[in-house]
């Protein structure tokens, strides 16, 4: 009984995030450190590396047309909390950096501009929810998500291959994000595909020079495709540790690695 008001919950509550993870997880370890697999509650800590190779971003608001390029490198610490081995609250604690450049115009002028930006490490963090919904025979149905944030200071702006100075300048990044996903148990391994709908927005505000259509130092990002897919595969015996590789795909291009201990 107690289960199934967990599915019904995550199903009525709007959750958020990306990457996504597999859906299984929360059912991989089954035997921890310190805990066993009869424990209501239990808790796990690990690594998460997120490498975005394209974000797939477009300008908005001040500007339009195409981001050419949107890289986002994360390597971050996580620490979940599990109910019942079927519903994992989680939160994501690490520094991540970004480099993006795309072109504008300035109409009136007749000329075409290329902006390219990148970010100092910064302090990135990430709160989200998984969870198993059903299961039968070694197939499970799953639901979550995650919102993400990280606010940047530049490195370095170039106008046209031409540095500017970046001082006073600012890069805001945030997602929130939706899934539904389907995973298959085949002894050690677990793969697992799924689709996901994304909100991504990205704010740049007072650049010294003009960086989008708008002439000013302002400019607005966000994904181009909401929808998206993604897979996976799990490694786990079952005892202490899981292993877990995914890919998306459509609305981004990006891999995730990541590993986690049960305590």
């Amino acid at each position: 009984m107690m289960k199934r008001w967990i599915g019904i919950f995550v199903i009525s509550v709007e959750l958020w995030a990306a990457p996504v993870g597999n859906p299984s997880a929360p059912d991989l370890i089954q035997k921890g450190l310190f805990a066993s697999s009869e424990n209501g509650i239990d808790f796990r800590a690990g690594y998460e590396g997120d490498f975005v190779a394209d974000g797939r971003m477009e300008q908005f608001d001040q500007g339009s047309g195409r981001v050419d390029t949107y890289q986002q490198h994360t390597n971050s610490g996580t620490f979940t909390m599990n109910v019942l081995n079927r519903l994992d609250l989680y939160g994501v604690f690490g520094s991540s950096k970004t480099k993006a450049d795309w072109r504008f115009e300035n109409s009136s002028a007749g000329t075409v501009t290329r902006i390219k930006v990148k970010t100092k490490h910064a302090f990135l963090w990430a709160m989200g929810a998984r969870a198993i919904l059903c299961e039968w025979w070694n197939a499970s149905l799953g639901a979550g998500g995650r919102y993400s944030s990280c606010g940047h200071s530049l490195a370095s702006l170039t106008s046209n291959g031409i540095s500017e100075p970046v001082q006073g300048s600012h890069f805001r990044w945030k997602e929130w994000q939706v899934n539904l996903d389907l995973s298959y148990k085949i002894y050690f391994f677990t793969p697992y595909v799924g689709a996901k709908y994304s909100h991504a927005r990205t704010a740049l505000n007072g650049c010294s020079v003009p960086i989008s259509s708008s002439l000013t130092g302002s400019d607005s990002l966000k994904n181009r495709d909401p929808v998206g897919f993604y897979l996976g595969c799990a490694i786990s015996n079952g005892s202490y540790f899981m292993l877990n590789l995914e890919g998306r795909l459509i609305d981004e291009e990006a891999v995730t690695a990541s590993c986690e201990f049960r305590f």
